[in-house]
């Protein structure tokens, strides 16, 4: 897409509110497990006014603030609020705010949208405090739990402690939420009180990332006797930044060489913008973009159209800001935002060579993700390093399985806080995988527009399912850009110094006389050799693997090769890269004099030889296929095999990624290990003749 889609619900979406208020959280009383009692909030007010003097702010004001935030409140409590209102002190109105927030929010569900404390009112060596006492028939629980730091930075983490008259059942546990709820059984995280890093009467919460709403975290405490727990503390933890701050960013190449996308994250609708200039203090340059957003009603079909902490929650906008009149291959500074909600810290890019440059240093992997994903933060690491030290920072490759969200909405954010360092300094283009696209039903949100004639690509021979457990690409379509040469994400092609990159869609239809295939043959034909002398192609899916075990995934490959590698090996192309290949010993190899081909699905390393109709070509006229579904996602474990074939050159079950540089005169391709940075696979590719 080269214009970021219009939101049908922005307009509809109110303004992030604002809480303030010192670190402190007010001590409510709760009766047995379940009912509040607002006046035991008042008598905590009146007990400080000798503290604190009197407030003059409009009564209305805290009222309407409360209403302004979404939050659920009833008749009583308006009325409680506006006549304890008088004798509150400013720095107590924000806490009763919040404290009848959460009220709204434990009984009816809305939850609180802004947290925006001033530095100076949570200093850092002060933690937060919250609690909840509770009375029951035959005993007394009065806990208070401590939050360390009172506010956390994006990723951080947070401490909770406990303190108070509480005997700690080892059945006892904690839980983190951000933003509403639907009950107490609706959390993001859990975690046991012997758990092994709950130590010292604290537990801590890893990974807090941005996800424009508080935390809260609840302490249920075992009734042996009901065995049955019932929340008696809970403390809300707020985001040092404003959810209104950019967040998110990623570059991606346009349509036009002279151009560069930024995209980014933000709570706040306002008019996205992006200055630069080729100084860090000479930003000179603005130009506005649009934004877009997408809601549960949007995805195909269950679970991604339910509305859960660990399913569907509010995205937020992406925002698209075009960065254009670019002189080629310059080093570019820029920030990305406004005014009205701030700006991010000033970062750069190199801007795409002219179009007879003949060079280009390039990443490529597939298979990522971030949750159950143990080696994407090393890959994220790795990959940094490469493009800061190494210069590879041309573009970068990511043909499917992008986060595996799979209506986890909560898994874009921490997927995006991981790339950011790296996809704010190069163009990160996406292509699509089964994780985010294949689905059963609902195909009329399907954006690719395939699902108007059904609900996708369900071959009989093929085990294309709901892998995307609804998605259906929803969020995919709205959170990245690419060049408008194609079908948006789905499929296209684009020039960078000396390579024609074409992303395909293995979870669309590829089979002949398909508009993919047709599509696809049209790209090829118009290939110039003499602008690009190097072809790569991508698909999620792989044509060749020798890797066991594969099942139903090489009756997949067998129809993927007869539809597909005529065209590919008609046209010269060089590398066809997927995510469906393996990967086995620890040896490096030097072959070259070859072109080869990248796909991607099956989470190993394999590379080829220069092949076609399975038997290797001499003399390397003959595309290389390359399985690189190793960028964090768990391994394969199966061996590989002669039984399919003896062209596989080097394979591996190994964590890793592609680095490419490119001339006109030859293409070095190396698999990098992400356990410690070595070369475990090099090839160097000449042009076909």
């Amino acid at each position: 897409m080269e214009m970021a889609q219009a939101s049908h619900a922005a307009d509809n979406m109110p303004e992030p509110g604002r809480i303030a208020g010192p670190s402190h959280a007010l001590h409510l009383r709760r009766q047995g497990s379940a009912t509040v009692h607002v006046p035991m909030l008042i008598v905590f007010m009146l007990f400080c006014v000798a503290f604190v003097g009197v407030s003059t702010t409009p009564q209305a004001r805290t009222v309407d603030a409360i209403h302004a935030q979404g939050a659920i409140v009833s008749q009583q409590q308006q009325q409680q609020l506006a006549h304890a209102k008088p004798w509150m002190g400013a720095g107590l109105e924000g806490q009763a705010k919040a404290s009848l927030l959460r009220l709204a929010h434990d009984h009816h569900g809305p939850a609180m949208q802004q947290s925006n404390i001033d530095e100076k009112d949570r200093p850092e060596e002060i933690p937060r405090e919250g609690g909840v006492s509770t009375s029951g028939n035959d005993h007394h629980v009065e806990l208070h739990l401590t939050a360390w730091p009172a506010a956390v930075e994006d990723g951080g983490d947070v401490v909770i402690t406990w303190h108070g008259h509480l005997d700690v059942h080892e059945e006892d546990y904690l839980t983190l939420s951000c933003g509403p709820t639907i009950d107490d059984g609706d959390f993001l995280v859990r975690k046991n009180v012997t758990d092994v890093d709950a130590q010292a009467n604290s537990v801590r919460f890893a990974g807090l990332y941005m996800m424009r709403c508080n935390y809260t975290a609840l302490y249920f405490s075992y009734q042996p006797q009901q065995r049955t727990h019932s929340v008696v503390a809970s403390i809300e933890i707020g985001m040092r930044e404003s959810f209104n701050t950019p967040k998110h960013g990623h570059l991606a190449l346009t349509t036009k060489s002279d151009a560069m996308a930024i995209m980014f994250n933000s709570a706040s609708k306002r008019l996205p913008r992006a200055r630069y200039g080729l100084s860090p203090s000479e930003l000179t340059k603005v130009r506005t973009g649009n934004s877009t957003t997408y809601e549960a009603r949007d995805m195909c079909h269950a679970p991604a159209n339910q509305t859960a902490q660990r399913l569907f929650r509010d995205p937020g906008f992406m925002h698209t800001v075009i960065m254009s009149s670019l002189q080629p291959e310059r080093r570019y500074f820029y920030q990305y935002g406004n005014d009205e909600d701030g700006w991010s810290q000033i970062q750069s890019f190199v801007s795409p060579p002219a179009r007879t440059a003949k060079n280009a240093k390039f990443i490529a992997y597939a298979d990522m993700g971030v949750d159950g994903s143990p080696a994407a933060q090393s890959t994220a690491m790795r990959v940094y390093h490469e493009v800061v030290a190494n210069g590879y920072e041309s573009f970068l490759l990511h043909f499917g399985d992008i986060s595996y969200a799979r209506g986890e909405g909560s898994v874009w954010d921490k997927f995006f806080h991981i790339i950011e360092p790296y996809a704010t300094r190069i163009p990160y283009m996406v292509s699509i995988g089964n994780h985010e696209y294949d689905y059963v039903s609902g195909g009329k949100h399907d954006p690719s527009g395939a699902g108007k004639i059904g609900n996708g690509f369900h071959p009989y021979w093929g085990n294309y399912g709901e892998d995307s457990l609804g998605e259906c690409s929803v969020p995919m379509f709205h959170r990245w850009h690419v060049p408008s040469t194609g079908n948006s994400i789905y499929w296209y092609s684009f020039d960078y110094g000396g390579v024609h990159v074409i992303q395909l869609s293995s979870e669309h239809d590829w089979t002949r006389g398909s508009v993919q295939h047709q599509w696809l043959e049209h790209d090829l034909k118009n290939v110039d050799r003499s602008i690009t002398p190097w072809v790569v192609v991508t698909a999620h899916r792989m044509l060749y693997s020798t890797q066991e075990g594969l099942g139903v995934n090489m009756l997949v490959a067998s129809h993927f090769r007869e539809e597909l590698e005529d065209l590919l090996f008609s046209n010269h192309v060089n590398l066809v890269l997927s995510d469906e290949l393996p990967r086995g010993l620890n040896l490096e190899r030097h072959d070259h004099g070859h072109n080869f081909t990248q796909v991607g699905h099956q989470h190993s390393y394999e590379r080829s030889c220069p092949l076609y109709h399975e038997e290797c070509v001499t003399g390397g006229q003959a595309p290389v296929y390359i399985v690189v579904g190793s960028a964090g996602f768990e391994l394969a474990t199966q061996p590989f095999s002669t039984t399919y074939g003896e062209w596989s050159v080097r394979h591996a079950n190994e964590y890793g990624f592609l680095r490419v540089a490119s001339s006109a005169s030859a293409m070095d391709v190396e698999f990098v290990l992400n356990r410690n940075g070595a070369v475990y696979d090099h090839v160097t590719l000449q042009p076909w003749l």
